[in-house]
């Protein structure tokens, strides 16, 4: 049987991609994927292998806006193991982009989810969840998007 606290983990661990986007505190994603993270994204053609490699592609994607992730729907799939638990989680976001310089009141919205394998590591899960089985990190991600609305211009690096 699942641990309870394992879904708190898990919802923190997607959480906190959000708050690392959104306040540009690039080093939280190490705390989010595994080192060797396996990254699927709309905005990159070839999948993205590693944490380093994710975290710079998306500090470029992300440089010319504000943003403000919302976390929505959440569907999570704990699998027990007596070695090293794992977990599925499909969780659907709206991120807003917001437009600087030229671009200065313009946004561009994206509305997707997020489709998640997650490991659960040894350690202190006190940072995530009291309780937990130990510390969750998304091991693998696919994102989607249902759709865009807004000006795309301000995702580019224009003054």
């Amino acid at each position: 049987m699942a641990n309870p606290h394992d879904y708190n983990a898990i919802r923190n661990a997607i959480s906190l991609y959000c708050i690392a986007l959104d306040t540009k505190d690039w080093p939280l994603l190490e705390k989010v994927f595994t080192k060797d993270v396996f990254a699927q994204y709309p905005f990159n053609d070839e999948p993205i292998l590693g944490v380093d490699a994710l975290s710079k592609r998306i500090q470029q994607r992300l440089k010319p806006v504000t943003t403000q992730h919302a976390l929505t729907t959440q569907h999570l799939i704990i699998a027990p193991s007596s070695s090293s638990p794992t977990a599925k989680a499909t969780t659907y976001f709206t991120g807003v982009h917001l437009g600087r310089g030229k671009w200065e009141g313009q946004q561009v919205t994206a509305y997707g989810k997020y489709v998640d394998e997650l490991v659960c590591i040894e350690g202190d899960a006190v940072e995530t969840e009291a309780g937990a089985t130990g510390i969750w990190e998304i091991s693998k991600r696919t994102v989607m998007f249902f759709g865009r609305v807004g000006e795309e211009g301000v995702m580019t690096d224009e003054e």
